[in-house]
């Protein structure tokens, strides 16, 4: 169970129960806010705002105290939100497949991956630092000042491409690379030899630059799969295969 405050009120997310709890007077009595967010895990809060981070869902935000929530600014995020930390500002989000950034109400969810593998199962922002737990026991540290969200290059791709992913084979885990000449909705799927789809990696508007996703395969059987890049009118795609 995952615990956040926000003035005198403590919050908890139960997920099993589906729902999120409210205590105003120190944890003595907790009511159920009945809230319509599904399968919440993750807890954070700003001075202003009460996040939570859903199994499966995404991150809702509240911004009257629990009484109605909403999906974050920032658009859905791929994979599971095991984790939710704050600077005061920015929100960190450990997912699945790595750790990610709204760097404010109204910004976009953005990876801040570098040097990170593993699925992140915890985050916590102190001293100036976010330090991230990952599956398996290791740590992960970064300075607050070193963390950008958003292209992972600053400068402006000349045309839409859509990268052969790598390494590939793979096992478990992919990165797949794409460019954008200039904002658009991004959406990257990748679907099995029978056209079924089995993950979306991408579904949100994107500003123009080039960008990194990863791909974890763990819950896929071996053989060739397809990833495909819809990007305004551009379409492509390519192969990529697992092997265990």
């Amino acid at each position: 169970m995952s615990l956040a405050g926000l003035g005198t009120s403590v919050f908890a997310a139960d997920r099993y129960n589906n729902d999120v709890y409210k205590s105003t007077d120190n944890g003595i009595t907790w009511s159920a806010l009945h809230s319509s967010i599904s399968s919440p895990y993750a807890l954070t809060a700003t001075a202003t705002n009460v996040y939570a981070g859903c199994y499966g869902y995404g991150v809702y935000v509240s911004t009257n105290g629990g009484t109605t929530w909403g999906t974050a600014a920032g658009g859905p995020l791929d994979g599971y939100v095991n984790a939710l930390a704050t600077d005061g500002t920015a929100i960190y989000a450990g997912t699945d497949f790595g750790v990610y950034c709204l760097p404010s109400s109204t910004g976009s969810w953005g990876p801040v991956n570098t040097g990170l593998t593993l699925k992140v199962t915890s985050c916590l922002v102190t001293g100036g630092s976010l330090f991230v737990g990952t599956k398996g026991g290791s740590a992960w540290k970064r300075a607050l000042t070193e963390l950008s969200v958003g292209p992972s290059s600053n400068e402006v791709p000349a045309q839409f491409s859509l990268s052969q992913n790598y390494p590939n084979p793979f096992n478990p885990s992919t990165t797949i690379k794409y460019e954008l000449p200039g904002a658009s909705q991004v959406n990257l799927t990748v679907f099995d030899l029978l056209g079924r789809q089995v993950s979306v990696l991408v579904n949100e508007r994107r500003d123009a630059g080039s960008y990194n996703v990863k791909f974890d395969g763990s819950n896929l059987a071996s053989g060739m799969y397809f990833y495909r890049l819809q990007a305004g009118s551009f379409v492509q795609t390519r192969k990529l295969l697992l092997l265990r």
